[in-house]
């Protein structure tokens, strides 16, 4: 019996066993990396163009069909068949087809799935596959207080030129981002948005314009953000409504949404007196004397003995043949400014600059004061300024030294 066996094996050909069995595996599309570089999170209505990558192939590629599941249907549709058209890349050493997919409606953090299906002519298939939610493309904004004038004391009238602060809140109760396979987290509460792109202001004086006058770039991200908007009043605007609006954009898909204020009326600027007052400061000796000091609140010289309260202004040092300044009075401080400011000053234009200028250069001491050299001083931590130019030094001596200043105050 074992002798028959063997001799009917040896009597099978190998073309009869062709007839039953086709060799099929190296036929299968060959892929060159699995990565598609998708994000996790699309609005409806976006592009999505992602690229896929062959190896050279035993059996031509016939198309990529697109396929897409949108939850919570448990069921994938074909949305898109591409025939098959070879590009090689030179760059990329391969076979590559880009894919231009189109994001379905559905249900804000909804699932889709999307299969990228490379069929052969053989009809043999691989799949790609990749995740993401749908998100909110266009931002909310809201405008929760203000205006505040962060350049006057409270309770002041805002002036051309004054910045008042809005609180706003962009996209509220959003979240940025919701897991997609393989992770298996929970979904978090709140709306799914698109990544903000930017936060701008826009002011129209009375009927004219509406001009562009804050821009802030914010986090990319579509969570809930709150924060403060300081805002500059237009010049020329005294007497006129202001409007502000309050645009949040969103740069991939281009869209936003705007909140417009109340309208603010600014006054005119605060002018200071039109007397120019002038004043002279003595160093004399070692110590300085009984003329190197200013009140600038009362215009009068200090003496030495007097308080240091009072001496808001003191050439303090003439050593190595430079004159000093410096403030004693409690919360004055000095920043020094320019001629140009220094002529077309006002009480408000002055309280302008001051509190725009960086806390580092509101000093209680300036060297190597020169003639020519203009000075803003905030007095006794007080809504009380003076602007102060040197219009001239002598040197006496060694030690001594007379400098003449002309005083713009209320």
């Amino acid at each position: 019996m074992l002798l028959l066996l063997a001799v009917l094996a040896t009597g099978c050909k190998k073309d009869e066993l062709d007839d039953f069995y086709t060799e099929v595996g190296p036929q299968f599309p060959t892929f060159l990396g699995n990565a598609l570089n998708t994000a996790t999170k699309y609005a409806t209505g976006e592009i999505v163009t992602f690229e896929l990558q062959f190896a050279p192939q035993t059996d031509p590629i016939k198309q990529v069909v697109i396929l897409q599941r949108v939850e919570p249907s448990r069921d994938s549709v074909a949305v898109q068949t591409i025939p098959y058209a070879p590009a090689f890349s030179r760059l990329k050493r391969a076979d590559t087809l880009v894919v231009r997919y189109t994001v379905p409606a559905g249900a804000n953090k909804a699932l889709v799935r999307v299969d990228a299906r490379v069929e052969s002519t053989t009809g043999q298939s691989k799949i790609r596959t990749f995740y993401y939610r749908l998100a909110e493309a266009t931002p909310t904004i809201i405008i929760n207080s203000g205006p505040t004038n962060v350049t006057v004391p409270a309770g002041a009238s805002p002036a051309p030129g004054d910045i008042v602060r809005y609180n706003v809140t962009l996209n509220a109760g959003g979240i940025t981002t919701a897991p997609v396979p393989p992770s298996t987290a929970a979904v978090p509460a709140g709306t799914l948005y698109k990544d903000l792109d930017s936060l701008v202001v826009f002011a129209r004086v009375g009927t004219g314009p509406e001009r562009r006058v804050v821009r802030i770039k914010t986090a990319a991200s579509g969570a809930q953000l709150t924060q403060n908007v300081d805002v500059p009043l237009p010049a020329g605007s005294a007497g006129q409504p202001v409007f502000l609006r309050f645009e949040a954009k969103v740069r991939t898909p281009a869209r936003s949404a705007s909140v417009t204020a109340a309208p603010i009326t600014p006054v005119a600027p605060t002018p200071f007196s039109a007397t120019v007052r002038t004043a002279t400061l003595t160093y004399t000796g070692t110590t300085g004397g009984d003329l190197a000091a200013y009140d600038l609140t009362t215009f009068t010289a200090v003496a030495a003995a007097g308080p240091a309260t009072s001496k808001d202004l003191v050439i303090s040092s003439t050593a190595t043949n430079q004159v000093q300044f410096r403030t004693l009075s409690t919360n004055t401080r000095l920043v020094r400014s320019t001629a140009a400011v220094y002529n077309a000053a006002t009480l408000t234009s002055i309280r302008q600059i001051y509190n725009a200028t960086a806390a580092t250069s509101q000093v209680t001491t300036l060297d190597n004061i020169v003639v020519g050299d203009v000075i803003i001083t905030k007095l006794r931590g007080l809504d009380q300024y003076a602007v102060v130019q040197v219009t001239g030094i002598n040197r006496t001596s060694a030690t001594d030294a007379t400098v003449s200043l002309n005083i713009k105050a209320l």
